[in-house]
């Protein structure tokens, strides 16, 4: 009776795990068609735990794996069995994709090379599939070896966060495409891909941007937009078949330093999707380098793109796939290496754990045992390493504020040419975020620079006994001379007393003949006054001083006529010069010798109704970015 009893629980228990897991296994191949990985791949979990030899099931809990980049080492002992290769042809696919990430090339050419000879027709298509081994021969090639990298830092994003990669480079932003630069295929094809606004569009001809060709939607290319007498944008212009290729390219970023474009492409010699290649412009020739890749470690078989270089040529920072469940991504910043000599990789492993681009914290030094006699050196070169990250954080403050005020500008410009009240809100609000940013980071850079100067003068304070001397102040020009060796302080005081070296006046004691020259201390030239200094007897004056060495101005705008001479209230000096080629007329306020002076009076210019405003710079009359600008005035402060 027991007995019998038992046998009615037990097939009732049976036959209810089994309907149980009927309906399971229903759920999850609809799912799996519908290409859910993530809500398939822990059903199918259940049912392998329940029937681990079961092909079905190894097949694709493997294949949910290996679109979700998940365990490889799993995906490929599951994938490997001879009853799986035989349940689906596409199942070689599959393996040979696995082989392909987890860095086994030629296990992958093997596995690829099945799938061919059994798919007959089916999809992934023969002719996708070659691709495939073709990317994984470039793969075995490039990792032969690679080069020795830095990672500073790491971070995970969304890949709807693209902007946050660019954050190194602080003179643009990473922007949805604007619809003004899409074609209709883009429209049509709801594309509106990532692109890199430069701020100084006075020193970037071209803007880079990713597109379908009109009337063709077969594969994204890359165009550049001309910027016509900084007013106007032309009609995108596509790059030619250097660049482009019958696959896709995206994600441009041209570094104006050293006219090289950096763009994503799974075409060229990529070794796994996207692969990031560079191509130098030839501006006498107007022709581009043929592509290069920029090899591994930082190229892999995932997806590589955004590669964005600093102002200074010292850092970089791209995004990868590698590592990220699907729709995530990780910014990668580098510390460039200037030895380039490469490191051999002798196994699957060495590539593998080389591809991970691990950060590693340096450590700092154990300390040495007190000696105050000793250690004082070791004192000062803290408070020079002090000294430079502050200047550093101070530098990066700068770019990135200049970097908002530039976008601020350039929306202003283009909200003023858009009809549609919907994108002109939207574009006022993110003018208004920009300028806010803007003077934020302006303020803390201001801080940091104060920071930085009061920590070097703490490391090189003035000598007591200066062998330089301070004469008299000449038309704002601070005038300075050398003390003779063997002056007393009587003989010091007379010097100072004293005009010019070279008048009538000189002291006896300084050699007429070969007089010791002056130096001379440039002061800047701004004020702002209750009213114009300008008028008809004294017009504000056409073309600006060339002077030698570095100086910024203040831009305050471009007109097609000239303007009143109390147009800009009482800002002193003004001058005006004609833009080249064309009758625009460029007016521009003060002479500034530092980047931290021109900045307080750009605020000041602000804040007297001329909100357009911005730096600019010049070096030995000739117009230079800002960043540039920076390079040169803070080249000798490194310490």
């Amino acid at each position: 009776m027991y007995l019998l009893v038992f046998n009615l629980v037990f097939s009732n228990t049976f036959a209810q795990n089994d309907s149980v897991r009927a309906d399971i296994r229903l759920q999850a191949r609809n799912l799996f068609s519908e290409k859910d990985y993530v809500k398939a791949l822990p059903l199918y979990r259940e049912l392998l735990n329940s029937f681990p030899k079961e092909p079905e099931y190894q097949f694709c809990t493997a294949a949910c794996i290996v679109n979700l980049n998940g365990n490889l080492d799993e995906a490929i002992s599951l994938l490997k069995p001879l009853p799986v290769l035989e349940y689906a042809p596409i199942a070689s696919y599959y393996l040979g994709r696995a082989l392909h990430l987890n860095y086994s090339f030629e296990d992958a050419i093997k596995a690829y090379s099945k799938y061919i000879l059994k798919s007959k027709g089916g999809e992934p298509n023969a002719a996708i599939v070659e691709r495939m081994i073709e990317m994984a021969r470039n793969g075995l090639e490039y990792t032969r070896s690679g080069f020795a990298i830095n990672v500073q830092s790491t971070e995970s994003i969304r890949i709807d966060e693209l902007q946050l990669a660019t954050a190194i480079n602080g003179s643009g932003k990473l922007m949805k495409k604007p619809v003004e630069f899409c074609s209709k295929t883009d429209i049509r094809n709801s594309y509106r891909p990532w692109m890199f606004l430069p701020s100084y569009t006075e020193i970037n001809e071209y803007i880079y941007t990713p597109g379908y060709e009109p009337s063709k939607k077969n594969n994204k290319q890359l165009f550049r937009i001309r910027n016509i007498n900084h007013e106007s944008w032309g009609m995108p212009e596509l790059l030619d078949k250097v660049i482009n290729t019958i696959y896709d390219e995206e994600y441009p970023f041209f570094d104006a330093r050293t006219s090289t474009l950096y763009f994503s492409s799974n075409g060229h010699s990529s070794m796994g999707g996207y692969d990031i290649f560079s191509s130098v412009y030839d501006w006498n020739t107007k022709t581009w380098s043929s592509p290069e890749n920029l090899g591994f470690p930082i190229n892999s078989p995932y997806d590589e793109f955004v590669y964005v270089t600093d102002g200074f040529g010292s850092t970089v920072s791209f995004v990868s796939t590698r590592a990220s469940q699907p729709g995530q991504a990780t910014i990668y910043r580098l510390k460039l290496i200037k030895d380039t000599t490469g490191v051999r990789y002798n196994s699957a492993e060495e590539i593998k754990k080389a591809s991970m681009l691990l950060f590693v914290e340096e450590k700092m030094p154990k300390a040495l045992p007190a000696e105050p006699i000793v250690q004082a050196p070791s004192a000062v070169k803290h408070e020079k390493s002090n000294y430079n990250r502050v200047l550093a954080d101070a530098l990066q403050l700068q770019l990135r504020s200049d970097s908002a005020a530039r976008i601020t500008r350039d929306l202003r410009i283009i909200a003023s040419e858009i009809n549609e009240d919907s994108i002109k809100k939207q574009m006022v609000a993110d003018i208004l975020k920009n300028d806010k940013l803007a003077k934020s980071l302006q303020r803390e850079a201001d801080i940091k620079f104060a920071e930085a100067r009061n920590l070097r003068a703490e490391i090189i304070p003035e000598p007591v006994d200066s062998a330089v001397i301070f004469l008299k102040e000449v038309n704002g020009i601070k005038v300075y001379q050398y003390k003779q060796q063997g002056a007393n302080e009587n003989e010091t005081d007379n010097i100072q007393n004293e005009d010019i070296p070279g008048n009538d006046t000189t002291p006896a004691n300084i050699n007429r003949e070969n007089p010791i020259p002056a130096i001379q201390v440039k002061t800047d030239e701004f004020s702002i006054q209750k009213q114009s200094p300008y008028s008809d007897i004294n017009p504000i004056p056409q073309g600006i001083s060339q002077d030698t060495g570095l100086i910024y101005r203040v831009q305050l705008g471009v007109f097609s006529k000239v303007r009143p001479n109390d147009a800009f209230g009482g800002i002193y000096p003004v001058a005006y010069e004609k833009v080249n080629g064309n009758a625009m007329l460029k007016y521009y306020a003060g002479i500034f010798y530092s980047l931290s002076s021109v900045s307080k009076a750009l605020e000041s210019i602000r804040s007297v109704g001329f909100p357009d405003a911005f730096i600019v710079a010049y070096y030995n009359g000739k117009m230079i970015s800002t960043e540039k600008a920076k390079e040169i005035e803070f080249a000798g402060f490194k310490l």
